[in-house]
Formats: structure tokens, C-alpha cells, sequence
């Protein structure tokens, strides 16, 4: 998520989601994470935190997750209280995404290059205000060229720091990251906190975990493979054409070739798209990523068989993100839903039955 129709109104694009979250929670979804940008109408959601409250009126079970707070793009005191906040409505089922942010545009908004690493070194520091925050006596002073922060000490008695998280924090924290050699996933190493890993070919996310390692050795940590999420674009059907149709004239195929496909080709990061299989000079629209299986699409065996192969070329992963797309068209959502059910009841099971249950429940 939140990977929208860029034509979409807004109000719809909410709905949207929301009804998704709630499709997740009935067929044994275990989490749901909501992504933010500000600039790009392909990925409209801004604010994690409203679809979550919004989520948490129709849900029970389901964990739900900021996927990411962009940590530059706040104070980092005013996301601890509404995140402590948003905790306590959620009942400790709120996962705390964060991020620096990659999208540039956003960055300009607020005066940055998020090339130049300003972004990470903003981040750093919000996440270390926030724990700050978030323990006994609430925060103290901090100074620095990013932020500025003032401990509550002198506020006298009827005034001061009270805003914890529902439940202990620290193990529901995740970092996303994208690029090899990321600064977030080398924090989540670091930390220990839940790493997050975007959709590259299978045989490139194994590069995501040496980023991992390098950030846990900081700390003398052991990374934990339980907790990693990868993060897949998938599509089951009952048939292969089926699949194929939900596929060409679906909304996935139009988001990689109309959007992110050209970020790919501006970052120069095509070939971590690019299967070994796949020819090295063809382009990499949506036919090839489905032809050399970056996408996993297919009847359940097939995508089955996708899950265990990329279990395998990744030395084990503990939890699948499905990536959510705007299928909210009369002649789209059944499929997307059916999709949503084959792969929770029928692929998972298998995958359980096949690799000892090492790869949990589906998430979105």
C-alpha cells in the first residue's frame, strides 16, 4: 500500500484501503502496513496514523503498521505523542514503522536533497527523540543542528511528560529499506528492529541482509530471520488466465510501467528487478517481471512454488507482504479479493506444509 490510481479521488482511495484492511483481518491476515508520501498522487496516502485509526474501528486482530513515518518530515516530540496515542486506541496493536524517505519530491517540500543523507542524519536523531520520549520521565534535552528538544523537568506539578505506548515498543519498530547497502536496514540490524524489504528479484534481496549483518555487528547483535519481511507483488487465481487477465488488465502492471518503472530507471536500478534468467539488454516492464517471476502470478501451485524458491535463494525469511493495488473497479475487486483468500487459505498452507511453517501468515 498505497499504490493508487493516480485519476483516483482521494476520498475513494481511502475506501478503498480501508475495506482492504478489513478483507485482511476476516481471511487471517496477521498485519497491515500503510505507506506515506506527499507528492505522488500513484502513492496518495499521507498520513499512516489516520488510516490506522480508521482501520481500528473495523478490525479486532489484525496488527496494523506505519509503513513508514517519514521521520524527517515532523518534529520528532509531536509523532511520540500521537504514536503513543494511536497505540493506546489500537490496544498495542500498532507497529511502528519509520523511514528516512526516498521521494525526492517530498524532500523539496521541506528544503531537502534526500541525496545528500541530511535525511538519514534527520532520522536517526527523531527515532532517538522518540525513544527518548517514550521512557520513564519522558524525554530529555537534545541539541543538535536537526532538532530541538526541552525535558519536561521544570514544568511544575500539574504539568508533564505522561504519553508511553500502550505495550513496550521497541519489538513492534520496523525500518524499511529498498536500495543495497541501506542506512535503514542497517539501523534495524542495529537495533534489532523489524526490517522491512522491498520488491526486488528474489535473488537480490539477499543483499538486503548483508546490510543487516553489518548493522547488527555495530551492536554485537544476531539478526533475527523470523522477523524479516519481504515484500512481493502477487496475484493468484483459479486459472492462469485468470491470473494473466488480472495481471495485463489490472492496475498492477499499469503502476510499474506508468510510475515505477521510470523511479527504476532514474535511480539506475533496473537490474536489481531483473532476474539471472531474464536477458540483460530486454526492458523490464510488467510482462518480463511476470515472464522471469519477479512478480509471483500464478494459480496457488505455481506461486507455491515462487515462495519456497525465494525461501530458499534467501537463506529463510519469516513473514510475506502481499503489496496492496487499487483493483476497486466493479470488474477488478473480485479478483483482487479471490486473490487476497487463495493466497491466505490455499498458498499458505502450503507453504506452511512445505518449509515447517518457517514463513508465518500472510500479511498486506
Amino acid at each position: 500500500m498505497p499504490a493508487a490510481q493516480a485519476e483516483r479521488p482521494l476520498a475513494e482511495t481511502i475506501a478503498w484501503n480501508l475495506e482492504m484492511i478489513g478483507r485482511a483481518e476476516e481471511l487471517g491476515y496477521g498485519e497491515a502496513w500503510i505507506g506515506q508520501h506527499i507528492t505522488s498522487p500513484w502513492e496518495p496516502l499521507v498520513s499512516p496514523q489516520q488510516i490506522i485509526a480508521g482501520a481500528l474501528g473495523q478490525t479486532e486482530r489484525i496488527r496494523l503498521g506505519t509503513g513508514v513515518e517519514v521521520l524527517y518530515q515532523q518534529h520528532p516530540v509531536r509523532l511520540a505523542a500521537e504514536l503513543a496515542q494511536l497505540d493506546h486506541m489500537a490496544k498495542g496493536r500498532l507497529m511502528f514503522g519509520f523511514g528516512a524517505g526516498g521521494t525526492l519530491t517530498d524532500g523539496q517540500l521541506y528544503g531537502l536533497d534526500l541525496r545528500s543523507g541530511q535525511s538519514q542524519k534527520m532520522s536517526q536523531e527523531a527515532l532517538r527523540i522518540i525513544l527518548d520520549c517514550w521512557k520513564e520521565g519522558g524525554p530529555d534535552d537534545f541539541d543538535s543542528e536537526c532538532w530541538s528538544v526541552r525535558g519536561p523537568a521544570n514544568y511544575g506539578e500539574n504539568y508533564h511528560w505522561h504519553l508511553t505506548p500502550y505495550a513496550p515498543a521497541e519489538p513492534r519498530i520496523g525500518f524499511a529499506g529498498f536500495m543495497p547497502n541501506s542506512g535503514s536496514l542497517m539501523a534495524a540490524g542495529e537495533h534489532g528492529y523489524i526490517p522491512l524489504c522491498f520488491n526486488v528479484a528474489p535473488e537480490h534481496v539477499a543483499v538486503h541482509w548483508s546490510s543487516l549483518e553489518d548493522g547488527a555487528a555495530k551492536s554485537s547483535r544476531t539478526p533475527s530471520r523470523a522477523n524479516w519481511r519481504h515484500i512481493r507483488e502477487i496475484i493468484v487465481a483459479d486459472t492462469k488466465a485468470e491470473a494473466g487477465k488480472a495481471l495485463v488488465n489490472g492496475f498492477m502492471a499499469t503502476f510499474w510501467n506508468r510510475y515505477f518503472s521510470i523511479i527504476a530507471q532514474r535511480l539506475n536500478i533496473e537490474d536489481m528487478f531483473r532476474r539471472a534468467a531474464a536477458p540483460g539488454d530486454a526492458p523490464v516492464d510488467a510482462a518480463d517481471l511476470v515472464d522471469h517471476g519477479t512478480w509471483f502470478v500464478g494459480v496457488p501451485d505455481q506461486v507455491v512454488e515462487q515462495i519456497a524458491k525465494q525461501h530458499e535463494l534467501t537463506d529463510e525469511f519469516g513473514v510475506l507482504l502481499k503489496i496492496g493495488y487499487d483493483y476497486s473497479d466493479a470488474g477488478a475487486r473480485d479478483g483482487w479479493f479471490r486473490s487476497m483468500d487463495l493466497l491466505a487459505t490455499e498458498v499458505m498452507t502450503r507453504v506452511h506444509a512445505r518449509l515447517g511453517a518457517a514463513v508465518s501468515r500472510a500479511a498486506l
